[in-house]
């Protein structure tokens, strides 16, 4: 590994997703997004549904990938993602979304905070919304 560069392992139920020499990485958390740079404090904390983003070792244009939930960790310059699903550009269902987030929109606004299925539509809005801005770009 070169100065400045740590590496990324991203994980979901299918296995391996992405394995990569890096030189920073964000990823969306409860609380905002996340920044990690080579030499991080070590770390370990929830991600959420969004986009990810990280800058190869070769300063190439920034690869993304949407993660829905999960944990990360950053331990001895390796940051691990245990991604609930993760969904690659090559591997977008680029069809129609819009019907779907908007009946989806329609029931959480219908349920309370309280109720155990408003997490379970949250991240699916979330995951929708990621999936159109990954695809629009």
């Amino acid at each position: 590994m070169s100065e400045g560069t740590f590496q990324l392992k991203v994980f979901s139920g299918r296995g391996l997703e992405v394995e990569a020499e890096v030189r920073s990485v964000n990823v969306p958390s409860e609380t905002g997004e996340l920044g990690f740079l080579a030499k991080h404090c070590e770390y370990v904390g929830l991600i959420s549904t969004g986009i990810a983003q990280y800058v190869d070792a070769t300063d190439a244009a920034p690869q993304r990938f949407i993660a829905s939930g999960g944990i990360c960790t950053f331990s001895n310059n390796v940051l691990t993602l245990l991604a609930d699903f993760v969904d690659l550009p090559a591997s977008l269902d680029k069809g129609p979304l819009s019907d779907d987030v908007e009946l989806l929109r329609t029931q959480l606004e219908s349920l309370s905070l309280f109720d155990p299925e408003w997490e379970l539509l949250s991240h699916r809005v979330a995951r929708i919304e990621a999936i159109r801005e990954l695809a629009a770009k």
